[in-house]
């Protein structure tokens, strides 16, 4: 292992342990390392959008480390219900623009990455990913539709069969959280709004007993081992950002 090392800061707790399964599994390169090692938050318990703003104001974990050397960092946040990645970055951007530091930084976008921008200079390479994943039927896009698209994939029978419990049907708990659950939301006027509320009813169907951080790397780590090609695809531009940070990108 070479003395690269990333620093992972994301948005919730479910994109870290996500995050730490890809890296086990090998499809985040293992060849570097990463901060904190164990995928902890850096900035504490804050969690949420305008925590995680307010944290990288105050406890900014980035300028310290520059002391010691150059900065390699991936920082994680939802485009939710921004009308595009880029302007959900523009928001960050303004959001951080009366802290010094992130005032003198200039992100661009990538090629090819609509949801990758991209600061990078001798001493310092961040990469922010706007988490854009779209299902069918939400407007809103974030990270959890990731760990749908894979409950919704040609495998989703296979990963159920991990997260049931023993001796249920899993066609049928399957077209509770598809169907049923859905369906009964609609005809109430709460058709689905968010990815995360979708993912509860999956809980729910499945009676899975721990919290939704723990089943969306539980899904991650049985598609991964069912079908380790749709898993490349569906965190595609996770693992664009995670390689570009190893190699340094173009100036």
């Amino acid at each position: 292992m070479t003395s690269i090392s990333i620093l992972v800061i994301t948005e919730g707790a479910t994109e870290r342990e996500v995050g730490r399964v890809l890296y086990e599994e090998g499809l985040l390169s293992r060849s570097v390392r990463v901060e904190p090692t164990d995928w902890k938050s850096t900035i504490g318990s804050r969690e949420g959008y305008k925590q995680v703003i307010l944290a990288l104001k105050e406890r900014n974990p980035i300028a310290p480390r520059m002391h010691s050397g150059s900065v390699r960092a991936l920082i994680v946040f939802d485009q939710e219900d921004a009308a595009s990645p880029q302007s959900r970055m523009e928001k960050i951007q303004s959001d951080l623009s009366n802290n010094n530091f992130w005032r003198n930084l200039s992100f661009q976008p990538i090629d090819g990455m609509d949801n990758l921008f991209e600061h990078k200079s001798e001493q310092l390479h961040i990469i922010f990913h706007i988490s854009n994943a779209s299902v069918n039927g939400i407007s809103r896009k974030d990270f959890d539709g990731y760990i749908l698209q894979l409950l919704q994939s040609s495998k989703k029978r296979e990963i159920a069969s991990h997260l049931i419990p023993d001796g249920q049907n899993v066609d049928h708990l399957l077209q509770k959280a598809e169907e049923e659950f859905t369906r009964l939301m609609s005809d109430n006027g709460f058709p689905w709004s968010h990815n995360k509320s979708w993912l509860y009813a999956y809980i729910t169907a499945f009676q899975y007993r721990q919290s939704h951080v723990w089943f969306a790397r539980d899904v991650v780590e049985s598609a991964i081992k069912l079908d380790r090609e749709t898993s490349k695809t569906v965190f595609a531009s996770l693992i664009s950002a995670w390689e570009r940070l190893i190699t340094g990108g173009t100036p």
